[in-house]
């Protein structure tokens, strides 16, 4: 018995560290590995990588203006132009049209009295964003000389007058030299013509080619003559052009224009591009505008053709591809009865308005990005959603404009690239429920990306 037990030992071991062995063993294999957390969807600035800098977003008050200066809503109409927009370019049009110029310069008497209330008109729109804002910009642009230095003689279509063969260049400066002895304020820039590869016959046009050939005035020596008239004057207002109708226009121009170092700023239309053009082959044309042309800033001075989320996703890559300074929307005050899906504000012939959706669009650029701000490098870590954002001079503030073109609803956090988020405020937009504000953010607050929207989110560093 005393054996038996004795040669059980080794047996009770055996089974003991089996048991305990068993006890530190999962049945049911190794614990899981725990699941890696989320990725952050992120919109990142980083202030130290600089690309323009801006002179602003603004509109243009030109035909139909006279409605405003007329309305009993007036006042509405001017806080909501000059104060709650907070543009920084205004475009106006040239109404000098003196009834028999060259003879009268007086613009007391116009060609027809449209012209004089208008030229009135532009006058007081001057004045009260100036007093508004004193460091807005103001583009006066031409759509065509007098009657008397046209080909034709008709303000409509043809080309510049020709005397004994001559091209009237000599003519067309003392008419920009008269105009501006004559205007009632100073403009900042001047454009000499509107799309001068483009005519029609329902209003003021006038067609030039680069250079002159026997059936057109040429473009570059206008600017020249015009310069050389005007520089040597108490007060110079800096030049903009062409102004060309579309971009392959723009490129036929800029090829002389580039040239003329007197020459401020290049300034294009993009109407070869509408509602049905995909918005990707924007990217191209655009990206050849500050590549070709890219050693001193460019405006888009006037454009209206698409709705309003692609007019967003365009005015995305002409900040992005064309380092465009400054963007002019068309069409700020408009009364036309057949076109009111374009416009800003739509007012009717008693002065009753209504605001439209393009307007909050361009407020989510023109009211936190102001003149002075640079753009900086902005990355989403979603491919589709766009960005830009803009720093202030101070480097205290970023302003991000984010655009969100799909169905999808998205959570996004924000970082600036070495700084210290402080506060944050954001406004968006969706169709039919504009500018609006997020309540309650704080500098670890999520903002969410609602559908189809565009969406202003300022940072304080």
């Amino acid at each position: 018995m005393r054996k038996s037990a004795l040669l059980s030992l080794p047996i009770l071991f055996f089974i003991l560290v089996f048991l305990l062995s068993c006890e530190k063993e999962n049945p049911i294999g190794p614990d899981p590995e725990p699941d890696p957390p989320l990725a952050k969807n992120l919109i990142k600035a980083n202030p130290n990588v600089s690309h323009q800098e801006m002179i602003g977003f603004g509109a243009a008050l030109t035909w139909w203006s006279d409605r405003v200066i007329n309305s009993p809503k007036r006042d509405e109409l001017y806080a909501l132009m000059f104060e709650d927009l907070g543009m920084d370019i205004l475009r106006l049009k040239s109404w000098y049209y003196p009834q028999n110029y060259p003879e009268n310069k007086s613009p007391a008497q116009m060609v027809s009295n449209g012209d004089r209330n208008m030229f009135l008109a532009t006058k007081e729109f001057f004045d009260k964003a100036k007093a508004t804002n004193p460091d807005i910009k103001v583009l006066l642009s031409s759509w065509g000389p007098p009657a008397s230095l046209k080909s034709n003689n008709h303000l409509r279509e043809g080309t510049l007058k020709k005397i004994d063969g001559e091209y009237v260049y000599d003519e067309f400066a003392q008419y920009w030299e008269d105009m501006l002895d004559n205007l009632p304020f100073n403009p900042d820039f001047i454009s000499i013509q509107n799309e001068p590869g483009y005519t029609n016959p329902g209003w003021t046009t006038c067609a030039w080619a680069p250079v002159q050939n026997a059936s057109l005035a040429g473009f570059d020596q206008a600017m020249d003559k015009v310069w050389d008239k005007i520089k040597g004057r108490s007060y110079v207002p800096e030049m903009v052009a062409p102004e060309a109708e579309n971009i392959n226009a723009w490129n036929n121009f800029m090829q002389v224009l580039s040239q003329k170092n007197y020459l401020n700023y290049y300034g294009w239309h993009p109407y070869n591009f509408n509602e049905n053009t995909p918005i990707d082959q924007t990217n191209q044309p655009l990206s050849d505008i500050k590549n070709k042309y890219g050693q001193k800033p460019n405006i888009m001075t006037e454009y209206s053709n698409m709705s309003w989320l692609k007019t967003a996703r365009f005015i995305h890559r002409a900040l992005t591809r064309a380092n465009t300074s400054a963007y002019i929307y068309w069409e700020l005050v408009w009364g036309d009865p057949n076109r009111t899906q374009y416009p800003m504000i739509n007012i009717d012939g008693s002065g009753n308005y209504t605001v439209t959706g393009f307007y909050h669009l361009m407020k989510h650029f023109s009211k936190f990005i102001d003149q002075g701000y640079t753009r900086i490098d902005a990355s989403s870590s979603i491919s589709y959603v766009e960005v830009s954002a803009y720093k202030n001079p101070n480097n205290t503030e970023i302003t991000y404009v984010i655009i969100n073109p799909d169905l999808r609803e998205l959570e996004y956090e924000f970082e600036v690239e070495g700084k210290t988020v402080k506060t944050v405020k954001a406004f968006q937009s969706v169709e039919g429920d504009f500018f609006k504000e997020t309540s309650g953010l704080n500098p670890n607050s999520k903002i969410k990306l609602f559908k189809n929207s565009i969406t202003t989110v300022v940072v304080g560093l």
